[in-house]
Formats: structure tokens, C-alpha cells, sequence
């Protein structure tokens, strides 16, 4: 019997994609408020016209991003991910980086 519902094996990447994507999210809106700056020139015009917009969208990528873990995808896609997983480890990385050097 197949099942309707199955789990894909990128799923977790993808979950943890998405907590790294809101965790990105929550972390630049605390910077750009205590004087930070966007690099990403799309999202600084976002959050230049509205911050609640701003994490919004990147709240809406964070449901994407969970939803791409329910769809199979090729091989060739999902080292993509692992790739785009790495990225956003070193971006997280460098948020507490900078938050830890704008305490002291």
C-alpha cells in the first residue's frame, strides 16, 4: 500500500533552513534597530519601507522553504540545499558574532 504522504529525505534540511531563515529574520530586524545595516539591497529597501513587511516576506520564504521539504526534488537540487544550508549557518554564525561585538 502507498502512502499519500511521504516524507522526503531533504525534509530536515529544509526544516532547518526555515528556522535559520526566521532566526536571519528576527536577528537583522534587532540590528537594523539598534543601527545596523541590511546588505541585501531588496531587503533593505523592504525594511526601509516597512519593517513589519520586511519580516513578513521573510516569513513567508520561511514557509516555503518548510514547504520545498514535502515536494521530491533531484539530487542536483537538493546539494543545492545543503549548499544554501552552510550559507545560513555562517550568516547565523556572524549575527551572534556582531551581536556579542555591539555588547561590549
Amino acid at each position: 500500500m502507498d502512502r499519500v504522504f511521504r516524507i522526503q529525505k531533504h525534509l530536515w534540511i529544509c526544516l532547518i533552513l526555515g528556522f535559520l531563515n526566521a532566526a536571519d529574520a528576527l536577528f537583522t530586524h534587532q540590528l537594523l534597530q539598534k543601527g545596523g545595516r541590511e546588505l541585501n539591497p531588496l531587503m533593505r529597501g523592504l525594511y526601509e519601507y516597512d519593517p513589519t513587511i520586511f519580516l513578513l516576506v521573510k516569513f513567508f520564504f520561511t514557509y516555503l522553504i518548510i514547504a520545498i521539504g514535502f515536494i521530491p526534488l533531484k539530487t542536483r537540487i537538493q546539494v543545492l540545499l545543503s549548499i544554501a544550508l552552510v550559507v545560513y549557518i555562517i550568516v547565523i554564525v556572524w549575527h551572534f558574532i556582531i551581536n556579542i561585538w555591539l555588547v561590549k
